[in-house]
């Protein structure tokens, strides 16, 4: 073996292990979609793999978000927040233009600790209907698609 072969084996290994050492503490979470308002990117029963936190929000990133409350939207009280989480397109951030389809976010910038989401599909529920979704309601970032749904329509766990 040459010695690049073998710093690339090192590198590898470390990877693993650094995957390995955030799988351990749960900042890499896999998740299963449901629903159609991330298609064609995400299919209902598709696998995805997210990092926990907010270190990699960004415009264009897909994020994982709480979901909002039927009646108060993203700004609901303390302990009336749903179970289940949304998974959206991060398509501005604290500082960025507003897109001017989100007239339900106030202003012509986004101000800090606020993101627009989009879902992909016409007619999703994201900051069209509900405004600014602030940052404390970020989960995490997906990282990638682990496996995509089985043509039958796979079982699935959480709503898009």
């Amino acid at each position: 073996m040459t010695a690049a072969v073998l710093v690339l084996l090192a590198l590898a290994g470390l990877l693993v292990l650094a995957a390995a050492l955030l799988l351990a503490r749960g900042r890499l979470v896999a998740v299963t979609v449901r629903g159609y308002s991330m298609s064609p990117t995400l299919m209902p029963g598709d696998r995805i793999l997210m990092l926990r936190g907010r270190r990699r929000v960004a415009t264009g990133r897909v994020a994982v978000v709480v979901a909002p409350h039927p009646e108060h939207g993203w700004h609901a009280p303390a302990g009336t927040t749903p179970d289940s989480w949304y998974v959206k397109r991060i398509v501005a951030v604290a500082g960025e233009p507003v897109p001017h389809w989100a007239r339900r976010c106030p202003g012509t910038h986004v101000p800090p600790g606020m993101l627009v989401l989009l879902g992909e599909r016409p007619g999703s529920m994201d900051s069209k209907q509900w405004g600014y979704c602030p940052e404390d309601k970020l989960i995490g970032t997906v990282l990638l698609r682990l496996r995509a749904a089985a043509a039958s329509g796979a079982p699935s766990s959480l709503p898009s």
